[in-house]
């Protein structure tokens, strides 16, 4: 933590020992996530469209078509592996 402005912080960096704080870092380390967007392009039939990051909108008009209606968006997260002690 690099200059933490906040007290609770100031006192953590002070008492933390180097195992602590490895392990603080290494939950902050993002999480694998699958995004999964649920489309219709002629109201009957749903598609499910799955992308490694979040998709903008040229992302969904590239996949679905300009003429699809966006049904939902989910975000699936993976486990973070933290290794065995």
């Amino acid at each position: 933590m690099a200059e933490a402005t906040d007290f609770i912080g100031r006192v953590r960096e002070r008492v933390e020992t180097a195992e602590e704080r490895r392990r603080r870092e290494t939950a902050r380390q993002p999480v694998a996530a699958r995004y999964t967007v649920l489309v219709t392009r002629d109201g009957a039939m749903a598609e499910e469209l799955l992308f490694d990051r979040p998709p903008t909108l040229a992302d969904l008009v590239a996949r679905a078509g300009a003429g699809a209606f966006l049904l939902g968006i989910g975000v699936t997260e993976a486990l973070a592996q933290v290794a065995a002690e």
